[in-house]
């Protein structure tokens, strides 16, 4: 088959399989790549087994895949309608990247009327997903935005945005993204907020905290400064300051409140 023998010149790089355009910079390629994988009526089975088989990644995500790199493309022109029929083919077959971005256009109310539950929905069933994909020859692809699925979810579940406020789920979730990206800096900073209002583990949230502020979260400075002081205002307040130095708008905003709680444990 003639495009099979095409096939051969589009070697993909499978650490690049999840960004755009699968890391390819030259649009021709790119045009090229679906011309000969697909017609009017779909993709052609026998060309995607053999991109499949060449570049070892599993034949329904390399589809799942190449249908959200058009719907991308639709966003980008502004074509809301193409965009959300791509995503919803995409979300319908098992990817979480397509049910990550039709959620992210129920939100924002791009192309569409703002629909918070759907988004919740889709937000969810993307998380539920699992985080990695294992390859014939066993290596471990990440299955693009679970994980901003799950960040997503808990901060709905967090928050209570488009639903009920539900901390076990926010809770369920982060732990879920830091067990496959350990020095994820949103997820220790949220997971050690839950630890110590939700758990009623102030040591362990604690802990989470100080490995943020090691890692440079800012975030997680100003909470720890936050949650320490009740026991020793003093120490707490300089961290209180370093995030309000570094950009943290919480901490801006509540410098002025915690120094005039500092002033009266000093009286």
């Amino acid at each position: 088959m003639e495009n099979v023998k095409l096939l051969k010149t589009y070697k993909i790089d499978r650490k690049k399989i999840n960004d755009r355009s699968f890391g390819i910079d030259n649009k021709k390629i790119i045009e090229e790549l679906i011309e000969v994988t697909s017609t009017e009526n779909g993709f052609i089975p026998e060309v995607m087994e053999f991109l499949s088989k060449q570049n070892k990644v599993p034949v329904k995500y390399l589809e799942n895949r190449m249908v959200c790199e058009t719907a991308h493309a639709m966003n980008a022109q502004e074509k809301y309608d193409d965009a959300t029929r791509y995503f919803l083919k995409a979300a319908s077959q098992g990817s979480a990247e397509g049910c990550f971005f039709l959620a992210s256009m129920k939100y924002l109310g791009q192309g569409c009327e703002v629909n918070l539950p759907m988004a919740r929905k889709l937000f969810e069933r993307g998380a539920n997903m699992e985080a990695f994909i294992e390859c014939e020859d066993e290596f471990l692809l990440e299955n693009k935005n679970v994980l901003d699925s799950c960040k997503c979810l808990s901060g709905f579940a967090q928050e209570g945005v488009g639903g009920e406020i539900d901390l076990e789920t926010a809770f369920k979730y982060y732990s879920k993204v830091l067990k496959n990206k350990e020095n994820d800096l949103d997820a220790l900073h949220n997971i050690g907020i839950l630890q110590c209002d939700l758990k009623k583990d102030l040591q362990e949230g604690l802990k989470l905290f100080k490995r943020g502020m090691q890692l440079g979260s800012v975030e997680c400075t100003f909470s720890y400064g936050a949650y320490t002081f009740d026991s020793n205002p003093t120490d707490a307040f300089k961290y209180i300051q370093r995030a309000a130095d570094e950009g943290n708008e919480e901490a801006i905003y509540k410098l002025d409140e915690y120094k005039s709680k500092l002033n009266l444990f000093k009286k």
